[in-house]
């Protein structure tokens, strides 16, 4: 049973790797998750020599194993900088591997290089049992705690990095997009909170625990959690959408300084010409249809809306597709959502519950039992 779980935790990130760079086809974003999946896959398969204490095999691979391990989170964190436009250069890539690079190269020369082989499965096989048991090995245990601490402390930064960037960009997909559901990346600030936890019960497990049949199932199980948790963001990953935002541009007149006139002449616009009926409307489409730009219409909309873009048509679409329910009552919801502008059914009562507080399908239900009162 540990052999198969051992195996499942690297073949499928392994499978996902592959599915996710032939898909790529010049999706920056896109192989970098699958190279981040192929890291984990390479992680995984050492985890797999290591606990079955196939020491003949991993003795070879610890080193490289160090390195792996330290690539997990940089690599996550590069996929979602990537996807969000914010690192595009790469040569910064690099400063996040670094810590990966410095410890490979720790472990070759002080470990690898250092001791023979049976030293080194001597090492691998005892120094879980009593920490700075033997002489000869204290100075790579305190390489190894230094290597540990520096997995807790990837831990934080990058959560704190990947929640962050998360959050910023869904609220920049809010401002552009008036159907922003789809394209948000909620999902990874709630894996990303699993993950830490996942995380600090493996290194915990892995510090403290001498080798035993015991210790070693529940270490096994808890790595094998995060490989779950690594397959998901690879599949969620692998069918997210990278947004090319369109890039500023200066508006025909000076139509930034009085936000309240173009806060009224985006309305105006939006509302005379049913803008908001288009499910793939954009802040950039009606910021060119009102003369202006992106940022100023941004700005004038948060100052006079007090909210974000998606949040102000879906406003409009919410009061059309009310408009419908009442006139056509025994219409589908998925009609009522495509000409109310709305681009699913899901996205037509997320937003139809926020703005008014009941479902569209209650009122569909109050407009249809009043036209059959009616009738009689």
């Amino acid at each position: 049973m540990e052999q198969i779980v051992l195996i499942a935790s690297f073949l499928v990130p392994f499978v996902l790797s592959a599915v996710i760079i032939y898909n790529a086809r010049g999706n920056r974003p896109k192989m970098i998750l699958g190279f981040s999946m192929l890291n984990a896959a390479a992680v995984f398969v050492a985890n797999y020599f290591y606990f079955i204490r196939d020491f003949q095999v991993y003795t070879y691979m610890h080193s490289v194993h160090v390195a792996l391990v330290l690539f997990i989170y940089p690599s996550i964190y590069l996929y979602l900088a990537n996807l969000t436009g914010k690192l595009k250069v790469t040569g910064k890539i690099l400063l996040h591997l670094t810590p990966g690079m410095l410890f490979f190269l720790l472990y070759m020369f002080l470990f690898d290089l250092r001791f023979t082989y049976a030293e080194r499965a001597d090492f691998l096989n005892t120094y879980r049992e009593e920490l700075f048991a033997k002489e000869s090995f204290r100075l790579v245990e305190w390489i190894r705690l230094i290597n540990v601490a520096a997995i807790a402390l990837q831990v934080v930064l990058y959560s704190t990095a990947i929640f962050v960037e998360s959050r910023r960009y869904n609220l920049r997909i809010k401002n552009e997009f008036s159907n922003a559901e789809h394209l948000q990346i909620k999902w990874l600030s709630w894996f990303n909170m699993s993950l830490i936890i996942v995380a600090v019960v493996s290194v915990l497990f892995y510090v403290v625990n001498p080798f035993s049949e015991e210790n070693n199932i529940l270490l096994i199980i808890s790595m094998f959690v995060m490989s779950v948790f690594i397959w998901l963001i690879g599949i969620w990953g692998n069918a997210q959408r990278a947004i090319e935002f369109s890039p500023d541009e200066t508006p025909p007149s000076d139509t930034g300084k009085n936000e309240d006139a173009l806060y009224n002449k985006l309305l105006s616009v939006l509302l005379n010409e049913k803008l908001y009926l288009k499910p793939d409307l954009t802040l950039t489409e009606l910021a060119r249809a009102s003369g202006t730009n992106r940022t100023y219409a941004s700005q004038a909309i948060n100052k006079a809306y007090h909210s974000n873009f998606s949040t102000f048509v879906n406003n409009y679409r919410v009061k059309a597709a009310g408009k419908i329910l009442k006139e056509n009552p025994e219409l589908k919801l998925e009609a009522v959502a495509g000409q109310s502008g709305f681009g699913s059914l899901l996205s037509l009562q997320r937003n139809f519950s926020r703005h008014t507080g009941t479902s569209p399908g209650k009122i569909k239900s109050m407009y249809s039992n009043q036209k059959k009162r009616q009738q009689k």
